[in-house]
């Protein structure tokens, strides 16, 4: 990509960016989204928002760059992607864990602050209205002329049964491994996580897994859960991608983690910074490494296929 090229793709990005942001700002009229006064002014947070959405911008527009799909099949399989990502893998584990609905479900301790339903149930409006308009805008700012005559793809791998149940079990493995490694080494550790939700540290990993097991029986089942959603939302990107390989592999850790992520840089009234902020480094580390195992296990499986209708 020349400079010319590039300095194209900028202005798209931000324009992209522009609209998610408005779209961001109408959708939130009707479900206002809290904000942590004593952590920074309007102009601050909306600093923040716009960060946020350029990011989001700059991860759509990358794939409508570079995918191989077409049309409404392009704009259905990002939205169906991002929207996942960014939105539901988050909020059902919100619900477990800042909501009295996860003591029901073997949540174990509560936080301090409890982030109220409603709230949560808003998010899946808004971020469905924002990322509707994202990924349109994104299609016919960056992806339309490129994509235009590019044959159909599949968003989703053909494969038998067994080959589905072995990958399929391979990440949920993988997930489990990463969540519950990265949760005690890099969270769990933390006096201020330890305090927001009212626990202790074992001394050991194997013992705070003996407690995970025993206080919190419902949270393995919950992340293999999550896990398998990830992979489902992920799995047409990489379809979209395939033909590409160290470089998609990297953008798929970023995509895989950011989307999620960074909504934690934005002050609230219901997470303390210093939980956000090392909640923002536990999880995008672990999830951008989830990404790229996503990427390198089923990258070949779209590969033995040709390129043919869904």
């Amino acid at each position: 990509m020349g400079m010319k090229e590039v300095l194209h793709f900028t202005w798209k990005t931000l324009a992209v960016s522009i609209i998610m942001l408005l779209f961001l700002m109408i959708a939130s009229a009707a479900f206002p989204m809290p904000t942590d006064s004593a952590s920074g002014n309007d102009g601050s947070v909306m600093i923040l928002l716009f960060i946020i959405t350029t990011v989001y911008a700059l991860l759509i527009g990358i794939i409508m760059q570079a995918s191989q799909g077409s049309g409404l099949q392009l704009i259905f399989g990002v939205l169906i992607s991002f929207y996942g990502i960014q939105t539901v893998v988050g909020q059902i584990e919100a619900l477990f864990f800042l909501t009295p609905l996860g003591e029901d479900f073997g949540a174990g301790s509560v936080p301090v602050m409890q982030m109220p339903a409603g709230f949560i149930g808003s998010q899946f409006f808004i971020w469905a209205v924002v990322t509707l308009a994202g990924v349109v805008a994104s299609y016919f700012l960056i992806g339309k002329k490129r994509i235009m005559k590019q044959q159909p793809m599949r968003l989703y791998p053909k494969m038998t049964g067994r080959q589905w149940l072995w990958r399929t079990g391979a990440v949920i493995l993988a997930y489990e491994v990463l969540y519950f490694s990265f949760g005690y080494f890099v969270a769990w550790r933390d006096p201020a996580i330890r305090e927001f939700y009212q626990g202790t540290d074992p001394g050991s990993f194997l013992l705070q897994m003996q407690h995970v097991f025993s206080e919190t029986p419902a949270l393995a089942g919950l992340q293999a859960f999550r896990a398998v959603l990830w992979m489902l939302f992920v799995l047409p990107v990489i379809g979209m991608l395939s033909r590409n390989k160290w470089w998609a592999a990297l953008f798929l850790g970023f995509y895989t983690a950011l989307p999620l992520t960074l909504p934690n840089i934005m002050p609230n009234p219901y997470m303390p910074e210093a939980v956000r902020m090392t909640h923002f480094t536990e999880t995008a580390a672990s999830t951008f490494i989830f990404g790229v195992l996503l990427f390198t296990l089923f990258r070949k499986s779209f590969a033995r296929n040709s390129i043919s209708k869904v």
